[in-house]
């Protein structure tokens, strides 16, 4: 290995050429972090000389470069493969073309010609190819010949962007004048230095690539496994780019483009923790040599066969990040993209790629998955319910390993009793959505455990605790359990349209709003029964002709001196100020409805209570009383829920209740209990 400090009219200034190979990554630099700084130094090393100031060797260092001289014929030029610096060398020849265009632009030909014969070699022995000073990689390689070639008019891409950075600034700069486009010139190439690190064939370069710590835009961990692999692969190199890792190329890939998929930085960490079975990978390139091709190696697995994993599994990462209704993957990954949930992704690839699982089989782990996630969030304050998910499946992907079976991972959930990874039972599910009276506080699992609720608890969530139990994307969850109970009503009848969810198209509705205190009223007579533990209005009971509203219920002078239980829903119950007293009722007979109100107050959150709408049409139903409502829901709603609500005469707390009921069914159906699952194992 040599080491030397080089100017750029060294590197430039010879017939030779730097070849940045294939496998590196694209042209990256970004105006905010590389561009404007690097110009502020050219354009203060300029004015330096401008004003006549003395200039002793370079005074700016800007880097290292790492070359490997390449084999080469008698009749070739000299050819240099960059291990690393491929960012700033490319951008100081974008700079020299920018320079070499405005002197032509301005009549300074011969300006001109001295700057390009720093990008362009020049011979008539040479090859079409040889022509260039600078080869970047394929994906860059049209781009940057075509400035070259003085083709500048056009392009989108981040080395045209460079260009156009760099000549907006230099044609202010200079102004046309010569003498600012010499200094210009003379400033690039003889102020700037770098320190040139030349490796022998004895060297390791991927050792001396991990070591060095440029000033650049950082490297990502995939960028350092990329040049790794391929500087370990030697001659086959090309071989292996086209047959492994060509598609890594395309923008799904890179983590600075916006999109619904992933990056190649969240898929290496998956990768690892699918592979070793623990979700402490970082940093991942680290990991990856220490831990995972360790092991390859003392099985004498080589190199090819790190390319040929990192392909196998992203392609099934891919199908599982796309989400595409025609893949069976796809399909069922739905619901963790609708959550932006990717805890669980590390084990989905350990059950595909490693276990082998398809089919039925995996389709059943699917099932498994979904429920116990949409469980935990529905009953555990929402997304801190999967919060220990990455911890908890490492240790099951280490437990199982390859003898993994759906049979086994049943029983191994089955046996985890503590708060902490218990499956909710359906007994735990049916309360968080309906009304039960005199729960027990214990009901509900701590969030910070990786339980599976059983269906007491989802029942009790579901009838009413939803809006407790379900933390900030309470809203959306109950959104989505409706949805797919609306689906599984609409697969009874196949000759139904099904409808589409997502963020934007659905509102929740409660059908008995939340300020039923305002335009609903209140029989004054009839009984309040107590049925297993729930209670509901017997209307059967006494005269119901007469009925009041709310306010009614109360006396006159009680009213003034307390209109804060008379405000709009949300301010009550934001400033909790209670109910009151019943010993404010303007006659005893109207307690009765006094106690029907506070049910109705109960019930209001009861998923039975609870309905989807389009945005608009939510507009419009507001506080209606429910014969307007049913009526607008009947003409402007396709959806079977609502279709069944426009059933009804009337809507109490009973309709509700046994609405509930039905729609808890139907929620045990989509997302069965553990104890179903081990009933039902193969």
């Amino acid at each position: 290995m040599e080491v030397t400090k080089v100017r750029l009219t060294s590197l430039f200034g010879q017939s030779r050429q730097y070849k940045i190979p294939l496998f590196q990554r694209h042209y990256v630099w970004d105006k905010e972090d590389q561009w404007q700084p690097l110009w502020e130094d050219i354009e203060r090393k300029s004015n330096r000389r401008l004003s006549q100031h003395q200039v002793q060797g370079f005074s700016h260092f800007t880097g290292s470069i790492v070359v490997q001289q390449g084999s080469t014929r008698e009749d070739e030029i000299e050819k240099y493969e960059i291990i690393d610096g491929q960012q700033r060398l490319t951008t100081f020849q974008i700079v020299l073309c920018v320079l070499r265009d405005i002197s032509e632009e301005h009549n300074h030909d011969d300006v001109a010609n001295d700057i390009n014969l720093y990008i362009r070699n020049s011979g008539m022995l040479l090859s079409e190819d040889e022509r260039y000073k600078l080869v970047p990689t394929e994906f860059d390689k049209e781009a940057f010949q075509s400035l070259i070639e003085g083709l500048t008019d056009s392009g989108d891409s981040r080395i045209h962007s460079a260009y156009r950075y760099f000549k907006k600034e230099i044609a202010d700069y200079v102004k046309g004048e010569k003498k600012k486009i010499l200094a210009l010139f003379r400033s690039i190439l003889l102020d700037f230095g770098l320190v040139q690190i030349s490796l022998g064939s004895g060297d390791a370069p991927e050792e001396i690539f991990e070591s060095i710590n440029a000033r650049g835009k950082r490297l990502l961990e995939f960028d350092l496994l990329r040049n790794n692999l391929f500087l370990r692969a030697g001659a086959d190199r090309d071989t292996f780019y086209s047959r492994y890792w060509a598609h890594f190329e395309i923008p799904y890939w890179d983590p600075d483009v916006e999109k619904s998929g992933t990056s190649s930085e969240l898929f290496l960490h998956h990768f690892l923790m699918a592979k070793l079975g623990t979700e402490q990978v970082r940093p991942e390139f680290k990991t990856y040599q220490r831990r995972y091709r360790r092991g390859l190696e003392d099985n004498c697995l080589g190199v090819e066969h790190e390319f040929s994993e990192l392909k196998r599994y992203s392609e099934i990462y891919q199908e599982m990040t796309d989400c595409n209704d025609d893949s069976e993957i796809g399909r069922r990954m739905k619901f963790y993209q609708i959550f932006k949930l990717t805890t669980l992704h590390p084990f989905i690839l350990f059950v595909i790629c490693e276990v082998g699982l398809s089919g039925e089989a995996l389709q059943h782990v699917f099932d498994i998955l979904e429920s116990y996630t949409i469980r935990r969030m529905l009953c555990c304050r929402g997304e801190g319910g999967v919060k220990n998910f990455n911890q908890f499946f490492s240790k099951l992907i280490r437990e199982l390993g390859k003898d993994f079976s759906v049979g086994k991972f049943i029983e191994r959930l089955a046996k985890e009793t503590s708060d902490t990874l218990r499956h909710p039972s359906d007994d735990e599910v049916e309360p968080a959505l309906h009304i039960q009276y005199d729960e027990s506080p214990t009901l509900f699992p701590d969030e910070d455990t990786v339980v599976f609720p059983d269906n007491m608890t989802i029942k009790a969530v579901l009838h009413r605790h939803w809006f407790e139990t379900a933390g900030q994307i309470k809203i959306k969850l109950i959104r989505y359990i409706l949805y797919r109970i609306e689906q599984m009503k609409i697969s009874e009848d196949k000759f139904t349209e099904p409808a589409v969810f997502n963020d934007t198209n659905f509102t929740l509705e409660h059908v008995m709003p939340k300020n039923w205190k305002k335009t609903w009223c209140l029989p004054v007579a009839g009984t309040i029964v107590r049925e297993k533990d729930c209670l509901y209005l017997n209307s059967e009971v006494g005269d119901v002709g007469v009925l009041l509203h709310y306010k009614e219920l109360f006396t006159d002078d009680y009213i003034v001196k307390n209109p804060q239980f008379f405000a709009d829903a949300d301010k009550v119950k934001k400033a909790n100020f209670g109910r009151p007293s019943r010993d404010a009722l303007a006659k005893e007979s109207y307690l009765h409805a006094f106690n029907l109100a506070i049910v109705r107050d109960d019930f209001l959150q009861s998923i039975g209570n609870l309905t989807l709408v389009t945005r608009r049409l939510n507009s419009r139903l507001r506080d209606k009383k429910f014969a307007e409502k049913k009526k607008i829901l009947n003409e402007h709603s396709r959806l079977k829920l609502n279709k069944e609500i426009h059933k009804h005469d009337r809507w109490d707390v009973n309709e509700i209740r046994e609405r509930a009921e039905e729609l808890i069914l139907y929620f045990y159906e989509v997302w069965p209990s553990l104890d179903w699952f081990q009933e039902n194992a193969s």
